[in-house]
């Protein structure tokens, strides 16, 4: 009974043989007539395909062994060198352009005095300048009057200038041509002279983060103002600059300058000649009595802290001035 049920199935079900055979007895098409004209067409285009195909596999898995990783390895070192003696390069054309510009201007075609030169710190890190601001061309006068021939030996004496966005660096928004123009020097050479943009729209205490990590490891120059003045008389300090003051807990240098203005002041298109600009480095001011260990919680609070501090600074910086008198002082404060 066995016998004949396996029987059966062997004749209901071929074994894996005979259906292999039955396979290998069904007769293999061929392609049309429009396939066969395009593979002869074609065979070419293919062929070349299929090569990069492999290439690429090939290159994919030569990437993975360790020729591949070393390859990479020496060309992300080639390219690090090259961006480096690029920047090398570029702050050399700058500083120079600049430096033999600031001598011209400032040194043979008008008369520049600096007073205080001695109180200027021997470090290089977390040292902040803070200057009252009449012209665009504070940061340059400032630098070649206490840095210069200093900064051409040891660039890391060169400070960083929180300078205006739209004054140094252009709009990126706006398709005038001074903007480009701009956008094309800021990229070029003011950011090889460590100028760092600054957007005043956004406000100042957004960006106060970004000044203390850059005052941490190098000179920095900013204007408690905030702007120029339109009037030539030292303004009221910003509360950014009493906070990133409190926060880093700088050397903090004040420096009073005055003449700027008639060099190229507000308005201005051209530098005038024959003026002459004073410069008044003060000593390094000692602001621990004015930091709390606790900020006040409410923002209005922090507010009026952050300016009391930055109002000390600007109070320093008008007692710099040999003209000043207190006279003055009661009217600032009742503007």
């Amino acid at each position: 009974m066995c016998q004949e049920v396996d029987d059966t199935q062997k004749q209901k079900s071929p074994s894996g043989k005979v259906a292999k055979e039955q396979e290998q007895a069904v007769p293999e098409r061929k392609p049309k007539l429009a396939k066969r004209v395009s593979n002869f067409f074609f065979r070419k285009r293919r062929a070349a395909a299929k090569a990069s195909t492999d290439d690429a596999a090939g290159t994919k898995s030569h990437a993975l062994n360790g020729s591949g990783r070393r390859y990479q390895r020496f060309m992300g070192a080639v390219h690090k060198v090259w961006g480096r003696t690029m920047d090398r390069l570029g702050f050399s054309v700058a500083f120079g352009a600049a430096a033999i510009s600031s001598v011209l201007l400032f040194r043979v075609l008008n008369r520049t005095k600096v007073y205080g030169l001695n109180n200027i710190p021997t470090e290089h890190e977390n040292v902040l300048y803070c200057i009252n601001h009449n012209s665009l061309l504070d940061n340059f006068i400032f630098e070649a009057a206490a840095y210069v021939p200093k900064v051409l030996f040891q660039h890391k004496y060169l400070p960083i200038s929180l300078a205006d966005r739209r004054n140094f660096f252009g709009d990126p928004n706006s398709r005038k041509l001074q903007d480009r123009v701009m956008l094309i020097l800021g990229r070029y050479f003011f950011r090889h002279l460590k100028a760092y943009p600054v957007d005043r729209r956004t406000g100042d205490m957004e960006q106060v983060e970004e000044w203390r990590r850059l005052l941490k490891d190098n000179i920095v120059i900013v204007y408690p103002e905030g702007t120029r003045s339109r009037t030539g008389k030292v303004g009221h300090g910003k509360p950014g600059v009493g906070k990133l003051i409190h926060e880093a807990r700088p050397i903090v240098m004040p420096v009073f300058m005055s003449g700027t203005a008639q060099v190229l002041g507000v308005g201005m298109k051209c530098p005038k000649v024959f003026k002459t600009i004073k410069v008044y480095i003060g000593k390094p001011m000692d602001l621990s009595a004015l930091f709390k260990d606790e900020l006040p919680e409410d923002r209005r609070g922090k507010m009026l802290y952050y300016i009391q501090i930055s109002e000390a600074v600007m109070d320093r910086i008008r007692h710099l001035d040999p003209n000043y008198q207190e006279e003055d002082e009661q009217k600032t404060k009742e503007e």
